[in-house]
């Protein structure tokens, strides 16, 4: 029997444990070194793309990842940036060093872009950053530059994915080319981090900087033209509509429901917020999953207080936490989440009615 002399205290804790949301978006991209500079070959981490650009003085290196970065800082934004070098001959090998950023350099890709400016309108090279972009939830934006409607639809129709967002063209900034890729991570990023800013589309947002498209694209409001078919198969582009503004935010996912990419890129960061906020009741008693199940409930009435859900349950569900898997200490919980969704078609319907043409009657008569 242990006695505890004295006057005992303990502290602990009944609360709903706060659940954090990382809202600084990485950008990491992939650029060419010119034979006889190894030396800046592997992964660079940088506080913004102006370092980034500053670390770039060699003239060794090529200008297409010099002018994605630009594109990127003309934007405003300040966001971490990582630059993976590497020779021609090894840039689909040098793909896979995204996978070890964090272990190289201390940030994680989770949520964050990938781009290789004009070397993802190679297939491989677009359809391998795809897949490492899937691996790590992250986001890959892919170029292409087909000529026509008929080259850049039959580049779309390779993909299927909700882990990348396909973009189209060229466009001067800055008095440089520079690709869509580059300035649709510039804006994502800078809107990414208002508040919530990660579960918002980014259509419809101004591309800072642009003065030209080097190929026009075809778009007229409330009619058929080649942008709006673009965006039907999951191909984004940078329009001038009351100046340059973005058009298209969708994934080129089978499921509709995956298609778009604010859904996609939302559902990804409440899970990993989650499931990192609940790793502290891994090994405890059971009992402390309530605490847990509390913890996703303040969570998600702050999330529908700022109008990124509009509706949630959670519950552990009775048919999959059976007497079995409760023996064997496997739990269930179930999240049931209604997000806030984009507005991406507004029809609106002009009517002639006669209903009012006895007032004009009665007016012209004089009547009172």
């Amino acid at each position: 029997m242990d006695l505890n002399f004295g006057i005992n205290g303990s502290i602990t804790a009944q609360a709903a444990r706060p659940i954090i949301v990382k809202s600084t978006t990485v950008i990491a991209l992939l650029g060419i070194v010119l034979a006889g500079d190894e030396a800046h070959h592997g992964l660079h981490k940088f506080n913004n793309a102006d370092d980034a650009l500053t670390f770039l003085t060699d003239e060794d290196i090529v200008g297409d990842i010099v002018n994605g970065l630009k594109a990127i800082a003309l934007q405003g934004v300040h966001c971490p940036i990582v630059l993976n070098l590497c020779a021609d001959a090894d840039k689909l090998t040098a793909l896979d060093l995204f996978k070890s950023c964090e272990g190289i350099t201390g940030l994680s890709l989770f949520g964050g872009l990938l781009i290789a400016p004009v070397l993802s309108d190679d297939l491989a090279m677009g359809s391998k950053l795809d897949a490492i972009a899937t691996q790590l939830q992250a986001t890959a934006i892919i170029d292409n530059f087909g000529v026509d409607e008929a080259e850049v639809s039959a580049y779309a129709a390779n993909y299927g994915t909700q882990a990348a967002l396909l973009t189209h063209g060229r466009y001067y900034a800055d008095g440089v080319s520079v690709t869509a890729s580059a300035l649709y991570a510039g804006i994502i990023a800078y809107w990414d981090a208002k508040p919530y800013g990660w579960a918002k589309s980014h259509s419809n947002r101004s591309a800072k900087g642009v003065s030209e498209s080097e190929r026009v694209i075809e778009y007229l409001d409330g009619s058929e033209s080649e942008a709006r078919r673009y965006r039907q198969m999951g191909v984004a582009t940078i329009l001038r509509d009351v100046g340059w503004r973005t058009y298209g935010f969708e994934t080129t996912h089978i499921d509709p429901i995956w298609q778009s990419l604010d859904r996609v890129r939302t559902f990804q960061r409440l899970l990993r917020a989650i499931t990192l906020s609940a790793k502290w009741a891994r090994d405890r008693e059971a009992n402390e999953l309530l605490s847990v199940k509390n913890s996703v409930i303040e969570f998600m009435n702050e999330l529908k207080g700022n109008d990124v859900i509009i509706g949630f349950d959670v519950f552990f569900d009775s048919e999959k936490n059976t007497k079995a898997t409760v023996t064997a200490g496997k739990f269930y919980l179930t999240i049931l989440v209604g997000d806030m969704t984009s507005v991406r078609e507004l029809n609106i319907e002009l009517v002639y009615s006669d209903n009012w043409n006895d007032v004009l009657i009665n007016t012209i008569n004089g009547a009172e």
